[in-house]
């Protein structure tokens, strides 16, 4: 087991429960099992092996909220490092290395820009020459911090501006943008204006919902649905077929746990059944979601792995024309460093691909700033390197994503999620979900690998996962994030 030991001028930077989200990882950035707890004045991070990695912490800046930040490589030392000094090295290392990989790809950097960058560097220079006298350098660290992601947030705006503009040059943008439908079929004025604002809708086919008894499926919400979506001229993506979490399946499939082979009998016979009942009436198939951070019955890695291989050689025979993908949940891998997990999601990605069983593409699905079962908020220029991660594959991306617009009680809500609203958007005076999409989306969409774009909750106003994360709150109203989105439909798409 190795150690890493830090030093840090103000311990209320690390926010409350913040220990247990901190984590090592290597050059994959893939997390390592890691235990952090204080040793005196001290800061101690045990991790599962002695190799040098980046140590990913999350950070109070002043007045902007919580990011979760990232140090540079660090090898083990009896020396402490200084954590506010090591987490603005390791920022502006990350952003000049993106802004390194864009200017390539041809990005004309603004001088105004480049100046803010290079303020930063200067201050982090400060910081990193005055470790003698701690309060002065972390001083000057935290403002390197809050200097460099202020840059790094300006720099993502001008990236996409220029790539989709260089898009739009050649040719129409394509990518399909829209939201999942949800159980039931919205009312009339809620259709009106996702027509406004969406492509493309993702039907959620709720086995829980279809068959809550065995044998005996209901289709009608579904039918509803599609017939909704073909008449509005939308295209559809269905699924997840399997979502290989408890909340997934029926209850009565907990019969079933532990012998695996009739349960992927069953597991396949509802995918038969969906896919046999629609095959030419969608455009896109979902098979399979949380492959790899849901906890279906008491199913392991491989059995899961498995029982997606398997469920999507039945799809393609099935369906051979219409493309296929699987969604992988909490990309970044954050879950890892706390569980016993063998295989990261690019692991279960590597695996389908090298098992030539015909996918399309693979999904990510990021829900920012919610725990249990979400991501953590980073800086967005984080998102350019998990995409190039993604797309070493060659296959399309499609990005399933939502936030909160409220961190209060969400009565509809999963029960025991917490909400962090993203960095900066106290600074703006935005709504929070329409600040961190107004980051995200165009970034997604200046992507050409990035082919879809589904927001993950329609509404607040019915039973939901994730607290406020729907684009219409609990009386129907459409937030902000839906006027953006429209906004970009009618600009872009």
């Amino acid at each position: 087991m190795g150690q890493l030991r830090f030093r840090l001028q103000d311990p209320s930077r690390i926010p409350e429960g913040g220990l247990e989200r901190i984590y090592v990882a290597g050059a994959e950035e893939i997390p390592w099992a890691t235990r952090t707890h204080w040793e005196g004045n001290e800061l101690v991070v045990d991790r599962s092996n002695s190799e040098s990695g980046c140590l990913f912490v999350p950070w109070l800046l002043d007045g902007q909220g919580r990011c979760f930040l990232a140090t540079a490589t660090l090898m083990e030392r009896t020396l402490p490092y200084q954590l506010e000094v090591e987490l603005a090295r390791g920022l502006i290392q990350r952003i000049r290395n993106r802004l390194f990989i864009w200017q390539w790809l041809g990005m004309e950097v603004p001088a105004l820009l480049q100046e803010h960058l290079s303020d930063a560097t200067l201050l982090f220079s400060r910081a990193a020459t005055n470790q003698g006298d701690p309060t002065i350098a972390a001083e000057k660290a935290n403002e390197a911090i809050t200097l460099a992601l202020r840059t790094s947030e300006e720099l993502v705006a001008e990236y996409a501006r220029q790539a989709t503009a260089s898009r739009l040059h050649q040719t129409p943008v394509s990518t399909l943008m829209g939201v999942s439908l949800g159980p039931h079929l919205p009312s009339v004025e809620v259709r009106r204006r996702l027509v406004e604002a969406c492509n493309i809708v993702q039907l959620p086919i709720s086995w829980r919902a279809i068959e809550q008894s065995e044998g005996k499926r209901n289709w009608k919400q579904t039918d509803d649905q599609l017939a909704w979506c073909q008449k509005a001229g939308l295209k559809v993506s269905a699924g997840p077929l399997l979502q290989l979490d408890d909340r997934g399946i029926p209850d009565w499939m907990v019969l079933w746990d532990g012998d695996f082979d009739n349960l992927m009998k069953l597991l396949l016979d509802h995918v038969r059944a969906v896919v046999t009942r629609y095959a030419g009436r969608v455009h896109l198939w979902l098979v399979a979601s949380r492959i790899n951070t849901g906890k279906m019955l008491s199913l392991e890695e491989e059995q899961r792995l498995h029982l997606v291989a398997n469920a999507l050689d039945l799809v393609r025979r099935l369906d051979p024309r219409t493309p296929t993908v699987v969604s992988f949940d909490q990309p970044w891998g954050e879950y890892l460093a706390s569980q016993s997990d063998d295989l990261a999601p690019s692991h279960y990605a590597d695996a389908l691909v090298r098992a030539d069983l015909g996918i399309s593409g693979f999904a990510l699905e990021i829900n920012a700033g919610f725990d249990p079962g979400g991501s953590f908020h980073r800086p967005t220029i984080e998102w350019g390197k998990l995409l190039d991660q993604w797309s070493m594959w060659g296959l399309p991306l499609m990005v399933s994503i939502s936030t909160a617009s409220d961190s209060n009680r969400d009565p509809k809500a999963r029960k025991n999620i917490e909400v962090e609203l993203p960095i900066g958007f106290q600074v703006t005076g935005q709504d929070s979900q329409r600040h961190w999409a107004g980051s995200v989306l165009p970034l997604l969409l200046a992507r050409s690998a990035v082919q879809v774009i589904i927001w993950n909750q329609l509404s607040d106003a019915e039973p939901h996962e994730f607290p406020h994360a729907g684009l219409f709150d609990a009386k129907q109203k459409a937030k902000p994030t839906l006027e953006m989105m429209c906004d970009l439909r009618k600009s872009l798409l």
